[in-house]
Parts: C-alpha cells; structure tokens; sequence
C-alpha cells in the first residue's frame, strides 16, 4: 500500500474511532521524505473538527522552584542544579492582573505551581483570586485531593493539567519521587469532581517510539479532554541530554496523537520555538489546535504579538476553550 492510501485509511479510521495500536506502529515508521502526506491527513482532521479555530493559553508560575520531586529534566527541581528564579506563591494581585491581562488577549489563563502539591492554605488563596475575577480558567498545581478538586471547581477552574510526561515504562528513568499511578489517579480525581483534564507529555528525553505509542493509548484510555505536548528545551543543570530529533520527527508525534485523538485539542506548548524555529506554523498542518503563548515556566517563548501574527497569517480565529467546548457540544 502507498502512502497515500495508508493516510487515507488512516483518516477513515481516525473518523470511525477505529485507530488502533498496529496503525500508531503505522504512523511510527513513516517515512520523513514522505512526511507531507500524513501530515496532510492530520490536517484535514484538525479542519473537519475544529474548522479554522485555535485555542491557545498563557502561563502564569504562581510558586517557583525548590520542588522536592526528583524530575531529571525539569529545572524547578531540588535534586537538579539549574538557575532560575525562585519565589513563594504570588500574591492574589498579581493572579488578578494576570488574568485580566490574558483575557484582553482572548487567551486561556492556567496557573501553575512548583511542587509535588500546593498546601490547601495556599489552593484556597488561589481560588479566592480565581473566583473574584469571575471567569473560567485553568490550573496545574500538583496532585490533589478530592476536597482540594472541590474548591478549585467551585472557584470557576474549568481545566486541570496533570502530565502523564511518558509511558509508564519510561516514567521510572525520569522520576522516582511519586509514582505514574499517582498521576493517573489524579487525573481520574480531576474527572470525578467535574473538572476537563489537560494531560500530555515531554518528548526528547530519549524515549522510544514504543513509549510514545503508549503513552498516547494510555491518554486515549483515560478520555482526557486537551493533549500537550512538549518538546524537551535542554536547560543547563538538568539531568537529561539534548533531544536528537529533527523537526519534522517531533511534529510526526503532533500527527501520531491527532490521528488517534481526533476530537481531542492537541496543544504544542514547550520547545516549540527552540526546536521548531521558522517552521512553527507547521504544527497546525501536523494536526495541533491549541499551543501556549507568551513563554513557559522558567524559559521564554514566543511573544503573545508574534504568535497572534502566526495565526492571523493562516487565516485562523482565537477562541478560548470553554468557547469551542461549548460550540462542539462538549459542555452547556
């Protein structure tokens, strides 16, 4: 079978819920002289589900560094020797401002926090700022209990991100301080109180294509909502090698979890400015429809001008989440 018929059974397939294991085996093995076609398939899925809409958000680090989790490649942890800069939680204020300043730029807004959880004092001084500005946004704070869930769901935290990071087969070379059922069951906690789950991974840090397979069935398995997908930036300190991947194999692994997640947002958010450069804009024909705007936790990106430029230059609409959950029947 050429590579053309392979995409376009892939593409009914994807349609038809029917991508299977063997297909992702598919997608790993091909070609990247031939990479346009399956690209093209990604494609015209993103387009037949989200048409010309695309969901991007900013960051707010809301507790930076000293992080007692032993993550090899993340440079908030204690166990590594990156220099960033740290500091306790943020004042409301600045969550506030924040906010608001996100929402002028139609962006989704997440709060994210150093730490293997946020104490439930510090939870509750979040959802205070959260709920005074009334609007709907997102968090990432750590692994929480169901009443934690409960007070972020009650202060208008629509979104939960909780990173599976790889398979659970390459989860224990990269963390040993907390388990991969302990995040999976985060996640499921997430669910439970209401909450729409943002859970993805960090590709380059010597994972196989087997890992990445897996980890995209695991994520299809659990029903999660948004798929982020990250590209390892190498930060001096941290304890994993510079990714090896060539552009065009990070951008497969966008198509690989389009195809199997076709209704799902795919969202390119860290590396994608170091390791894609001036072919940024490819990863909406790889099959993406959301990405994160204005920088990361403790590394720059692109600014919030430049991407709007990116996006009106193909001929694409901003919409926040909620919004295009709402257009897709998703929620109320």
């Amino acid at each position: 079978m050429n590579l053309f018929s392979q995409a376009q059974e892939l593409y009914d397939k994807s349609v038809g819920g029917a991508i299977g294991e063997a297909d992702l085996d598919i997608i790993s093995a091909w070609p990247e002289d031939g990479i346009s076609v399956l690209f093209a398939c990604a494609d015209k899925l993103r387009r037949q589900f989200y048409r010309n809409t695309v969901s991007p958000c900013t960051l707010l680090n809301v507790k930076s560094g000293n992080c007692s989790e032993d993550c090899t490649f993340c440079s908030q942890s204690s166990h590594n020797n990156a220099t960033i800069v740290k500091h306790d939680l943020v004042n409301p204020q600045t969550i506030i401002k924040d906010f608001l300043e996100a929402r002028s730029h139609n962006l989704d807004f997440c709060v994210v926090s150093s730490g293997r959880k946020l104490s439930t004092d510090e939870i509750r001084t979040i959802a205070g700022a959260l709920k005074s500005v009334g609007g709907p946004s997102h968090a990432s704070l750590g692994i929480l209990s169901d009443e934690e869930f409960a007070l972020l769901r009650d202060a208008g935290v629509m979104c939960y991100n909780h990173n599976l990071e790889s398979s659970r087969k390459f989860f224990p070379k990269i963390c040993t301080t907390h388990t991969y059922d302990e995040r999976i069951e985060t996640v499921k906690r997430a669910k439970k109180a209401g909450i729409k789950v943002c859970c993805g991974g960090i590709f380059g840090m010597g994972e196989s294509w087997e890992d990445r397979k897996s980890l995209c069935l695991e994520l299809r398995s659990l029903d999660v909502d948004v798929i982020p997908i990250n590209f390892l930036t190498p930060v001096p300190g941290t304890r994993v090698e510079p990714p090896h991947e060539s552009p065009m194999e990070f951008l497969k692994i966008v198509s690989m979890f389009r195809i199997a997640n076709p209704k799902k947002t795919i969202k390119v958010c860290g590396g994608r400015e170091h390791h894609l450069g001036n072919l940024q804009a490819m990863i909406f024909f790889a099959g993406a429809n959301g990405y994160v705007s204005g920088g990361y936790l403790t590394t720059p990106g692109s600014n919030v001008e430049s991407d709007d430029a990116m996006i009106k230059a193909m001929g694409m609409k901003k919409i926040r989440e909620l919004e295009g959950w709402k257009a897709e029947g998703i929620i109320g």
